[in-house]
């Protein structure tokens, strides 16, 4: 072909070429256009964004407004769009749709600008979709990859720039989006990545959230810490470049480190709580309450429920700390892997094993004489000295038994704690043994604190409310109460010698006839066993009498023991609830005993109430459950049965003036309580075997009680920080002897002696019979009502 004939073929090529573009593009628009007429009258109505109903979860609060924890699916905390701060919305605009407030629900411009730069390719793909495209997406359609797809999302976009304003369209947007870690909207994700609501977002905070709708799943800060940090990065350099941030800014955000919230945290740790009101909401509104947004504020204030939680656990570890090492949890084979990829790999070999706040699962990647270095499930490289392995240093040798030994690919747990001065890692284990603690404020009975266990995650058993254990010595003070009504006093003697045929009570004879066996006094049996003596004021109180006596004090008759001697030993059961509720009849001077309130008021998502518990009845002073005068009694012998009931009492501070308190341990059965009051509130710690483990949970006595008591006094001495001391006043008819307090018609009488040997054949018939003991009135009788 010559150079001329190729010249001419030129112009009719390109006429052919732009001819057959031409008519692509008349067909193409032709099967878009029949498309779109086929598509549009399918589109579903716009119901679901005009008329929003968000999905929210039934959230728990405390009192003063601190989450707790949420029920239902979806995590969703709905926000106005004017109450969503300013820099958030500019911050989503500018890496999700800048120019949000110029189109008009689908951008041409936006598509091509996306083509190019994932043509041209900087690593971050880029998306074409609008905020209102998305919007439909979320609401009507699935995220499926398709063309029709993707015209039915154009379509409802338009419909929806039609029939809602910008701000509405970017409110659903911000309340609806997923965002990872089953939440829903920013306000969800903002608590569950940092733990904190929108207002307090530091700008590092927003762009992170910023950046998450484009992959919440696997770019999450929990899941995939460097690639949300990316993403945190391009939100911050489009901010730059929209001039909402300035170079100085946009370098302090990127260097500023965040502290994720890990799913293991929570602001507040009171799941048990949290778990006892949802069902008694459920029972009282239904079902509905898991997607209507309702919000329950319990009675307990973040304040206090930290500490009691944080109390519990500290005493346990440091039971746990004297105790012999159990050997790891388990065992992991550890490939072997350059330095840089010894993380990733310890987090997915630890991917099944629970983590803790305190005690943090690690995997040993490498062991010494003197010490180990290890992974934490986050890939956290740790290393340990002397001082942390210590109590496991024969466990580190060569000749170490396998059960026991800690060698590269062990599962441990460690905990970082002060030692020597200074905050080091220490291995640790998991305690053997569970806790609990509850406390009720004694005028209202309104739960102040309730913690069910050392970590309701990994043991679901209620300690507070839902487990019956021994009670030990804690029931006697209420035995004592009845005692007192049949007329012992607290200078009566009580045989403690080896029991025998007759038990009866006489009058004192003359001192030279005492007998060889010089009793105790009722208050002895609250500071140790002294099970022969029990016995004896048991058979004299009479068993039928007891139940119905321990009803005004609020406990369930029908769960007592039929034998009163079994009130005495130990045998009967109680939970720290039940106990609790039982000690603020001392507080309330012989008042009904408090019926436990765990919920403030329910809200709707609006924040109107909708649910508020009933007060407590008035007390009617001419009608107590106990008498005044038998409850200062009772705490003239309780006052000193605190510090002196702990096998190492030399060392336990005294209480307070204006406390009263009982601690008693258990060898047999392994539980140790502390219980006591104060005239504003009434606690019980409670640590013992879960239900659930065997006798290798228990707890060596000496320590336990200690422990039990280390737990209440850490409570009370925040609670009464600033509440100045004011010790009980004697009411009216009583007289004081010496060291002791009576009735006053008591006051010319011998004090009995109960159970000593009768001095000749006479005594046997003139032996005092108690005076009956009445039941409770019935507003005492009601069983406690969460």
């Amino acid at each position: 072909m010559t150079k001329k004939s190729v010249v001419l073929s030129c112009p009719k090529a390109l006429r052919v070429t732009l001819t057959l573009l031409l008519v692509l593009m008349l067909a193409g628009g032709a099967a878009l256009a029949v498309a779109l007429a086929r598509l549009w009258p399918q589109l579903p109505p716009l119901d679901r964004v005009l008329d929003y109903q968000p999905r929210q979860p039934l959230q728990v609060y405390t009192l003063d407004g601190v989450p707790i924890t949420q029920f239902g699916e979806e995590h969703r905390e709905f926000v106005p769009i004017e109450r969503i701060p300013p820099l958030l919305r500019q911050a989503v605009l500018a890496v999700e749709d800048r120019r949000f407030e110029r189109h008009p629900g689908v951008d041409l411009i936006g598509i091509a600008r996306a083509l190019r730069a994932n043509l041209v390719g900087d690593g971050l793909r880029q998306g074409g979709s609008t905020i209102t495209q998305q919007v439909a997406r979320t609401f009507f359609l699935t995220p499926n990859r398709t063309l029709e797809r993707k015209l039915r999302e154009a379509l409802l976009a338009l419909q929806i720039e039609h029939r809602l304003d910008k701000a509405r369209i970017l409110e659903l947007y911000m309340n609806q989006i997923y965002l990872g870690q089953r939440s829903y909207g920013f306000a969800a994700a903002a608590r569950t990545y940092f733990g904190k609501p929108l207002q307090a977002l530091t700008l590092a905070e927003t762009a992170m959230l910023a950046g998450l709708p484009q992959n919440p799943s696997y770019a999450n800060p929990v899941v995939n810490p460097a690639r949300a940090r990316a993403r945190q990065r391009l939100v911050l350099q489009r901010m730059q470049q929209a001039g909402l941030i300035d170079a100085v800014a946009r370098a302090e955000a990127e260097a500023e480190p965040l502290a994720i919230r890990l799913p293991l945290q929570a602001e507040v740790h009171a799941e048990h709580l949290a778990e006892l009101v949802r069902r008694q909401v459920v029972a009282r509104l239904g079902e509905s309450v898991y997607t209507q947004g309702y919000r329950i504020y319990t009675t307990v204030t973040a304040a206090e429920q930290r500490a009691a939680h944080a109390a519990l656990r500290r005493s346990l570890l440091e039971h746990e700390r004297q105790q012999p090492w159990r050997g790891p949890e388990g065992h992991e084979t550890l490939p072997e892997v350059a330095p840089a990829a010894l993380g990733q790999a310890a987090s997915q070999l630890l991917r099944d094993h629970a983590d803790d706040e305190d005690l943090r699962v690690a995997l040993v990647t490498a062991t010494r004489a003197d010490g180990l270095s290890a992974r934490l499930a986050s890939g956290e490289a740790v290393e340990l000295g002397a001082e942390g392995v210590q109590r496991i240093h024969a466990a580190l040798q060569p000749q170490a038994p396998d059960a026991l030994a800690v060698r590269r690919g062990a599962v441990v747990r460690l905990e970082r704690r002060e030692i020597g001065g200074r905050l080091q890692w220490s291995v640790a284990q998991w305690p053997q043994v569970e806790g609990a603690f509850v406390a009720l404020d004694t005028a209202s009975g309104r739960v102040r604190a309730l913690v069910g266990g050392f970590d309701p995650g990994r043991a679901g058993t209620d300690h507070a409310t839902g487990a019956r254990r021994p009670a030990g010595l804690m029931l006697r003070p209420f035995v004592l109460s009845a005692a007192l009504a049949s007329g012992v006093t607290p200078d009566a003697r009580i045989s403690d010698a080896s029991l025998g045929s007759e038990l009866t009570v006489t009058a004192a004879g003359p001192a030279a006839s005492a007998p060889a066996d010089p009793g105790i006094a009722p208050a002895d049996l609250l500071r140790a066993s002294h099970p022969r003596a029990a016995l004896r004021l048991a058979q004299h109180l009479g068993a039928e009498r007891l139940p119905g006596w321990l009803m005004r004090y609020g406990f369930d008759a029908g769960r007592m023991p039929a034998d009163a001697a079994e009130l005495l030993d130990g045998s009967a059961t109680t939970t720290p609830l039940e106990l609790a509720r039982a000690w603020t009849v001392l507080a309330r001077a012989g008042a009904d005993p408090v019926t436990p309130v765990l919920i403030d008021r329910v809200t709707d998502a609006t924040g109107v109430v909708i649910y508020r518990p009933p007060p407590l009845p008035p007390h009617d002073p001419d009608r107590p459950a106990v008498e005044p005068r038998n409850i200062f009694l009772l705490g003239t012998m309780l006052s000193g049965a605190g510090p002196t009931a702990l096998p190492d009492s030399e060392t336990a501070p005294p209480l307070r003036a204006d406390l009263l308190g009982q601690g008693c341990s258990l060898a047999g059965s392994g539980d140790s309580w502390f219980a006591g009051v104060h005239s504003q509130v009434a606690a019980v710690a409670w640590i013992g075997p879960d239900g659930t483990a065997g006798p290798a949970a228990l707890v060596p006595q000496p320590v336990a009680v200690v422990r039990a008591r280390e737990i209440w006094s850490a409570y009370m001495a925040g609670v009464l920080a600033e509440v100045p001391v004011w010790p009980p006043q004697p009411p009216p008819g009583l007289v004081r002897q010496g060291e002791t307090w009576r009735y006053s018609e008591q006051a010319d009488g011998e004090a009995p002696r109960i159970g000593f040997a009768p001095p000749g054949p006479a005594a046997l018939q003139t032996a005092a019979e108690p005076p009956a003991l009445t039941a409770a009135p019935a507003a005492a009788s009601a069983a406690p009502a969460l």
